[in-house]
């Protein structure tokens, strides 16, 4: 924040004129004053200072000072930089509202997820709310965002989120002055998504953000291109998985079953499974593979055993989620279970009862491509805009 109170001439000037200390440390300081990134103060290289942290980039300085002066718009209490001795953490941003502090990181270049959780944990033992906003955009190019289609990274979905209908991202890259929001992130593969994209001034927003400030708007999945992307996909999968060694391809197998002619309702585009790494082909054929299983002893399966069964797969490492100080495994895993178990009583597959779900009729496996694709085009008419992932509103 120097330049609010000096002119870079000014800082020139008081450079050559006074030593700068570091306020918890004590040590001298250097003052950078360049042409193009933000004035501030920096520790020498060979720093012993316990508060001290690696040297920040423009971006990260500019989106502080924004994010600062957008705080203290709104007439809120904002201290930058403060520092919390008992855990060793300096936060970007502090907040008070609502008789609560509210801990804001900046978060604009990749870190372990270890360190994100270690951060967060160290604030909420506190008392502190931590509060993460991606720096830069909340995506990587995949070339097809004319066609919806984004690729994100690890660091990226770290900092993913959700409401009740389905997960999201947003990030603030300073350049633009704006919140960009990736929302109703159905993935094709572990790190492309459908999606869709907008953007909202940081001006239309007010602290601390909340779901109902994007407002969200729903949208259908085209099928066809899903089912195009989810041959694709299967096709790699026995080209490049190593037959037995990949736990998927095993069990297919071991089912009797060939992975390129499994049912089209098995891979099918959900609004809650953004957290699982698994392509939804790999997790649907196991919630159908237990399901049958657990039916053979009982009449019916309840969505707690289905959850049960899905949580052995996890413990197998055959299922993961994506980490997120947003996101609980168990509640992401219950949510997509039940959807998808609805989608199949839609479809008439299964049917619910008091104990559970039962299986209406033996499914038979497309026998070649004219039958899948016959089967595809039926799922399509009958679920029409059934299967949707939504549109942010501009």
């Amino acid at each position: 924040m120097l330049t609010e109170r000096f002119t870079r001439l000014d800082l020139k000037q008081l450079k050559t004129s006074h030593t700068f200390y570091c306020r918890d440390c004590r040590e001298p300081l250097i003052l950078k004053i360049g042409s193009r990134v933000t004035p501030h103060f920096s520790h020498y290289r060979h720093s012993t200072c316990a508060t001290f942290s690696e040297p920040e980039s423009p971006m990260h300085l500019q989106g502080k000072k924004d994010l600062f002066l957008w705080l203290r718009g709104q007439g809120l209490d904002v201290s930058l930089e403060q520092y919390f001795p008992s855990i060793r953490q300096r936060a970007d941003l502090v907040v008070r509202k609502y008789r609560q502090l509210f801990a804001i990181e900046y978060q604009c270049s990749p870190i372990p997820f270890e360190r994100l959780m270690e951060r967060t944990e160290g604030y909420r033992h506190l008392g502190i709310l931590p509060v993460w906003i991606l720096g830069g955009m909340p995506f990587r190019s995949s070339g097809k965002e004319a066609e919806s289609v984004y690729r994100c990274s690890d660091f990226q979905l770290s900092f993913l989120r959700h409401t009740r209908h389905h997960f999201y991202l947003f990030s603030y890259p300073p350049g633009k002055k704006k919140v960009c929001l990736l929302s109703h992130m159905t993935p094709i593969s572990a790190k492309t998504f459908h999606a869709c994209y907008a953007e909202k001034p940081l001006s239309a927003f007010s602290f601390p953000f909340t779901d109902d400030q994007f407002s969200f708007v729903s949208a259908p999945v085209p099928l066809p291109e899903w089912f195009a992307e989810r041959r694709r996909w299967i096709g790699l999968k026995i080209q490049f998985g190593k037959a037995f060694q990949d736990p998927f391809l095993r069990h297919v197998y071991e089912a009797g079953m060939h992975p390129g002619s499994l049912p089209p309702f098995i891979g099918l585009p959900l609004l809650h499974m953004a957290a699982c790494k698994q392509h939804p082909v790999e997790w649907q054929f196991y919630i159908w593979l237990d399901a049958l299983f657990a039916l053979r002893t009982k009449a019916a399966v309840s969505l707690d055993e289905l959850l049960r069964l899905f949580t052995v797969r996890m413990e197998k490492k055959e299922i993961a989620f994506r980490k997120s100080p947003y996101v609980r495994e168990r509640n992401a895993a219950k949510a997509m279970i039940y959807e998808y178990a609805q989608l199949l009583v839609q479809l008439g597959l299964w049917s619910k009862g008091k104990a559970g779900y039962y299986m209406n009729k033996n499914v038979f496996a497309p026998k070649n491509t004219e039958e899948l694709e016959h089967m595809e085009r039926h799922l399509s008419s009958v679920l029409g805009a059934g299967v949707s992932t939504g549109k942010a509103e501009q």
